[in-house]
């Protein structure tokens, strides 16, 4: 049951229009590593490293700060919430970083409390009530422990109490407008519409997220999904990582996209980052070789700029 519950909620992510958003979430899928002895699944950031290389040159930074699903997989693939918490943290700081938003990397932290909260406990009970919900998720905001400089842990607990006062109100039956730079309400105003009042969210981040709760919550919807059969594996991969299955291998090769210039089109070819793959075509235009190529997660277009 819980395995069926799992799939639907990280399909369901998928939904969406953004593709970089998508492919980001493939991205830390595959950089999922399963600990059996240490009863964990934990993101190899060696392999993450080399992926967010290659992002850059098929992909496009989001465009907004609801990227909370960028964590969903480890979320998923985690049974026991406080190491899920812990790499969920670890994991939005990266993005944080890699995404230049530092300077709202503690709501970043917070939220990806709050979110990973949310997804384990309705995982195990749909029918937790909204208000309790809240009362957990702030629960998990008090007892979070972080080690930082005291400048910084300034700033922090700033943050947290922030944080704390925004949960209270919407406890207290209240919601505030949809603001993409307040990454805290956000979550909250999800929650408000799922549980409470519904309204139209404003991005693709936001409807990713909220997709992904609804299907945990019974709500069936027609997936639109490109290669579906794909992303479908892909939950299944998930679920046997919640298991220890898989016994994934740390990332230990090297890799850089520039050695796909070489490649003519048609040609075959196995690379460290998207495994087997065909070059569609090979286009040069305005001082900028484009790669086409398709691997078993999608196709893929890989700009190269002539230095």
């Amino acid at each position: 049951m819980k395995d069926n519950i799992i799939k639907k909620c990280y399909l369901s992510a998928f939904d969406v229009n953004d593709k970089n958003l998508r492919y980001l979430i493939i991205v830390n899928t595959k950089c999922l590593v399963d600990d059996g002895k240490n009863r964990c699944v934990f993101v190899d950031v060696n392999r993450l490293k080399d992926e967010l290389i290659y992002f850059k040159f098929y992909g496009e930074a989001l465009s907004y700060n609801s990227i909370l699903n960028l964590i969903l997989p480890v979320i998923l693939a985690n049974t026991n919430i406080d190491r899920s918490q812990d790499e969920s943290i670890s994991l939005i700081q990266k993005y944080a970083k890699y995404f230049k938003k530092e300077i709202k990397m503690f709501d970043f932290i917070l939220s990806a409390v709050i979110y990973n909260g949310v997804i384990h406990s309705l995982i195990e009970n749909k029918n937790i009530e909204y208000e309790e919900l809240l009362q957990s998720a702030k629960e998990r905001i008090i007892g979070l422990a972080i080690n930082l400089e005291k400048p910084q842990m300034i700033k922090f607990q700033m943050s947290r109490i922030n944080t704390l006062q925004i949960i209270d109100k919407f406890i207290d039956g209240k919601y505030e407008d949809y603001d993409d730079n307040n990454i805290v309400s956000t979550i909250l105003n999800i929650l408000y519409d799922i549980y409470i009042e519904d309204r139209q969210p404003v991005n693709d981040g936001i409807m990713s997220i909220k997709k992904s709760i609804l299907s945990i919550l019974g709500v069936e919807s027609d997936l639109n999904i490109e290669n579906i059969d794909f992303i479908n594996s892909m939950s299944e991969y998930i679920t046997k990582l919640r298991l220890y299955k898989i016994n994934k291998k740390i990332y230990d090769k090297t890799s850089d996209p520039r050695s796909l210039i070489k490649l003519n089109e048609n040609d075959v070819y196995v690379d460290p980052i998207f495994n087997q793959i065909q070059v569609v075509s090979k286009e040069f235009s305005e001082n900028i070789l484009s790669v086409k190529i398709k691997a078993k997660s999608g196709i893929y277009t890989l700009k190269f700029k002539k230095s």
